[in-house]
């Protein structure tokens, strides 16, 4: 297996390949490896964004341990309000960096000790008095740039998501990640925020969702426009406009760079993985959707992008004979290699001229892809 750094790479080329395609402009950083870890990447803005958030609140007003517990448990279990949230967190921001001589009476005794990990910047809070949070009772808060969450074990977590109603996103781009979030749907609007569990390392942490201005800063401006059930059928076609193929770009960008709390909705999974056809090792990335898209009539609950620009579809239990039935590939259709590929399109640029195929591969392992595959034939000067 290639290193984190290089698969991150490879997966980055690949987006900047679609962007290629799409006639969008591929800049250097199109092709840098994002080197923060995918945990900590933009689930929120950053530790910056808690920080900043506690900087600019006003300061806290004289409180007991009793009315402290009770906001710090609204903050945990989502129902606290933005005044009370600013408050909780300067509160905590004094203890933190002040010395223990000047804190309130109500924080004296609690414990504050920073994560060695440069890259995973958490602060967890001990605290000499438990608290019951969603029912559990603990004695620690963590705080990173996912903002408070409290630590839960298997069973726990099983029960506050069948409870509340939460999906899986999971990615295992540069370590096994699962989230578990209100779907879209079901987000109650009316709430301060909503309850997100995550896994961490060997156990899991709940913690909240909550609106503003961390929310907006997730997904960057530029890839919030992202990929249609159609967009996505027309690619795998070989008739995909360049609008649809920018779309689809944001859409792998969003689904290897950041957060499942920043993915598409019917985003579920995102996963490397290594197909082998007629012998050959084939690295791909594959996306599992909620919801099927179409492939000439056929449903494909899973996309592959392998590097190249081979956008397809993995067909699931689809037959080989099935397949090619649908698309029309036949025996004129058949390489040397043991696929088969028609042309779809031919456009001619500076220097060179882009051809798009329709392609259907058989693995090693039974499986069928479908899709487009692109290659670039240099012009003869």
């Amino acid at each position: 297996m290639k290193p984190a750094g290089g698969r991150l790479l490879l997966f980055g080329a690949m987006a900047c390949r679609l962007a290629v395609l799409a006639s969008a402009q591929c800049t250097p950083d199109c092709l840098r490896p994002r080197m923060m870890s995918l945990r900590f990447s933009s689930l929120f803005v950053s530790a910056a964004a808690v920080a900043l958030l506690m900087a600019v609140a006003p300061p806290a007003q004289a409180n007991t341990a009793a009315s402290f517990q009770r906001d710090l448990v609204e903050l945990l279990e989502c129902r606290a309000s933005p005044a009370t949230v600013e408050a909780v967190t300067t509160a905590l921001r004094g203890a933190r960096y002040g010395s223990p001589q000047e804190r309130p009476a109500y924080l004296q005794g609690w414990g504050f000790t920073r994560s060695s990990d440069e890259e995973d910047v958490t602060t967890f809070i001990d605290m000499p008095d438990a608290l019951t949070v969603h029912g559990i009772t603990t004695r620690r808060v963590v705080v990173d740039d996912r903002g408070f969450s409290i630590p839960i074990d298997a069973g726990q977590r099983a029960r506050i998501v069948s409870e509340t109603g939460l999906r899986r996103r999971s990615s295992t781009l540069r370590e096994p990640f699962q989230v578990w979030s209100a779907p879209p749907t079901a987000v109650n609007t009316s709430s301060p925020g909503a309850i997100v569990v995550s896994s961490d390392g060997e156990g899991y942490r709940v913690g909240c969702d909550y609106p503003g201005l961390m929310r907006e800063a997730r997904i960057p401006p530029r890839l919030r426009e992202t990929a249609t059930a159609d967009d996505m059928g027309a690619a795998l076609e070989c008739r995909a406009d360049d609008a649809a193929m920018r779309r689809i770009a944001n859409m792998w960008e969003r689904v290897s760079e950041l957060s499942p709390l920043a993915w598409p909705d019917n985003v579920s999974a995102v996963a490397e993985r290594e197909y082998h056809a007629n012998g050959q090792e084939m690295p791909v990335m594959v996306v599992t959707l909620e919801q099927p898209v179409a492939l000439k009539g056929l449903p494909a609950q899973s996309l592959v992008l392998a590097y190249g620009g081979y956008f397809a579809a993995d067909m699931g239990d689809a037959p080989l004979r099935a397949v090619l039935a649908v698309t029309g590939l036949g025996a004129a259709d058949r390489q040397v290699e043991g696929y088969w590929r028609r042309e779809a399109t031919r456009e001619a640029s500076s220097g060179y001229t882009r051809v798009r195929s329709f392609s259907v591969i058989p693995t090693d392992s039974g499986g069928v892809l479908a899709g487009c595959m692109t290659s670039d034939i240099r012009s003869a000067h």
